[in-house]
C-alpha cells in the first residue's frame, strides 16, 4: 500500500509542474488526490494505472499491475486500452 501511496504522489507531482498539451483530446479529465485513488480500490471499482513517466523510471519503480505507455506514446497507444475501466494516469 505504501508504494501505491508513494506512486499517487508521484503521479499527482507529476500533473501539477506539467503543463497541458495544447491539442488534448477531447475526454474527461480530473486531477485526484491519493485518497481519491485509494478510495475507488477499496470500493473495488475497476481502475487501469497507466505509467506515463519514462522507461527507465518505470522500472525503478511503479503501481503493480499498471501498464507503461510513455507519454510521447500515448495518444497512438490509448486505443489499446480498456475503455471500461476508469483510467489513472501517473
Amino acid at each position: 500500500m505504501s508504494r501505491l501511496f508513494g506512486a499517487c504522489l508521484v503521479a499527482i507531482a507529476l500533473f501539477w509542474v506539467s503543463p497541458a498539451p495544447a491539442d488534448d483530446p477531447e475526454v474527461p479529465e480530473k486531477y485526484m488526490s491519493v485518497e481519491q485513488v485509494n478510495a475507488l480500490i477499496q470500493e473495488k471499482k475497476p481502475v487501469t494505472f497507466i505509467d506515463v513517466r519514462p522507461k527507465d523510471q518505470f522500472d525503478e519503480l511503479h503501481i503493480r499491475g499498471a501498464k507503461h505507455i510513455p507519454l510521447t506514446e500515448l495518444p497512438r497507444r490509448l486505443a489499446s486500452v480498456s475503455k471500461k475501466d476508469f483510467l489513472v494516469l501517473y
